[in-house]
């Protein structure tokens, strides 16, 4: 399989977060983590309860950031015409808590096992 630079990252793993997402993330004092899985802020703290989004990155979620509990790898498989992909998944129940992802331009596939 050949691979290239995930467009979507240039190669970093990290993704600037979407403007829809910034409300959600707070910090928690008392848990000393922030409210989204794998943000990452823009500075190094110290952060204080309820300091919300400041220019700080999310995971990648086209280089492997959207598969369960694997991170980003910075590249991705090619298209057929030699560009690297930015993938666009198709998804589709295989069982009755089971998902089956696969992108409609490269033939990349990942699961989903939401358990149940």
């Amino acid at each position: 399989m050949t691979t290239g630079t995930c467009p979507a990252c240039s190669g970093t793993t990290r993704q600037p977060v979407p403007e829809g997402t910034r409300r959600y993330i707070k910090h928690n004092a008392r848990w000393g983590h922030w409210g989204i899985a794998g943000y990452q802020p823009a500075g190094s703290g110290p952060f204080v309860d309820g300091q919300g989004y400041e220019g700080g990155t999310l995971p990648c979620r086209n280089c492997g950031g959207q598969t369960m509990g694997s991170k980003g790898t910075g590249t991705v498989r090619l298209r057929p015409d030699g560009t690297p992909c930015l993938h666009e998944y198709k998804g589709a129940t295989v069982g009755r808590c089971y998902h089956r992802y696969e992108c409609i331009h490269c033939g990349d596939v990942y699961h989903i096992d939401s358990g149940g």
